[in-house]
């Protein structure tokens, strides 16, 4: 038996690297403090245990040899954990990876651009702006940003159309297709995109309107926030089958959120407070008529 597929990018390989960890030491029924003294039995027992900790956080890396030593201690010498330890920590170098357009990223969003790359599913939720996955090339190149940057965008939405592609679900506050960037021009080609990207099997989009018809629930405020489901390879016991991160977005910089928990109520909250993907669609082409009738410039 050969192991799993693994997450595509570096960051994604560690997480699942650490998840995989995190399981094995559980299973095993040790303590981090147990663990790290029988492999680092020179180092203070808080050291020992901090390392351990940053490893299952997925914050740092580890060593070949100390691999092997903490799989023999998890009892996994052979077989397909093995394999895939090794192979995920095969994998987490970041070495030239943010050289070229990707350069155009900052440091505090690089951690979100690769785990956007590895997700089955993302989820987003947009107030003001449409989010970069879902931009048309218009819209991005509206205001006349670097070119590195739309460059850098539009090979992230390459997500949506790979052989394999996220399944994406995005709940757009009416804001989103209200407030104009660019002209009414860019504004009805977004729009234009918007509709075709729901068409696709793997993208459902979602909008809450200003004025909610009755049925939707009133109370429904947006937050800016995405949430992220990497695969996790389930290959012993009852190990999870999935890895969720929730990100919040503010001042155009992304933030790791520690709890993932209540983003999943938030998610569920604007999900009651928004247009069925039908209805949607319905509203969009009333928007799309109303910027063609509009001013061009």
């Amino acid at each position: 038996m050969t192991a799993p597929p693994v997450a595509r990018t570096p960051t994604g390989r560690r997480l699942q690297l650490a998840a995989l960890l995190r399981h094995l030491r559980e299973q095993k029924g040790l303590t981090q403090e147990e663990v790290g003294a029988l492999i680092w039995p020179d180092t203070t027992a808080r050291s020992a245990q901090n390392k351990i900790t940053r490893l299952e956080n997925g914050d740092g890396g580890i060593s070949e040899n100390d691999l092997h030593a903490l799989l023999k201690a998890y009892g996994t010498t052979n077989g397909v954990a093995l394999e895939l330890a090794l192979l995920l920590n095969s994998g987490t170098s970041q070495r030239g990876r943010w050289r070229g357009p990707r350069a155009a990223h900052p440091e505090s969003s690089r951690q979100y651009v690769d785990l956007e790359e590895d997700a089955a599913l993302i989820r987003l939720v947009a107030v003001e702006r449409i989010p970069p996955l879902l931009r048309s090339e218009s819209y991005l190149r509206a205001g006349s940003p670097p070119a590195e940057t739309v460059a850098a965008i539009l090979d992230r939405q390459r997500v949506l159309f790979r052989a394999e592609p996220a399944e994406v679900y995005a709940v757009l506050s009416e804001s989103c297709v209200r407030r104009i960037r660019g002209n009414s021009r860019v504004m009805a080609e977004q729009i234009t995109h918007l509709l075709r990207l729901s068409q696709c099997p793997n993208v459902t989009l979602q909008l809450v309107p200003f004025d909610q018809p009755p049925g939707l629930a009133a109370d429904a405020v947006l937050e800016r926030f995405a949430l992220l489901r990497l695969p996790a390879p389930g290959v012993i016991g009852e190990f999870r089958q999935h890895l969720d991160f929730a990100f919040t977005m503010m001042g155009g910089r992304v933030y790791p959120a520690d709890n993932v928990q209540p983003y999943e109520q938030l998610w569920l909250n604007a999900t009651m407070g928004a247009l069925s993907p039908e209805t949607t669609r319905r509203f969009l082409r009333e928007m799309l008529r109303s910027f063609r009738a509009g001013p061009k410039e």
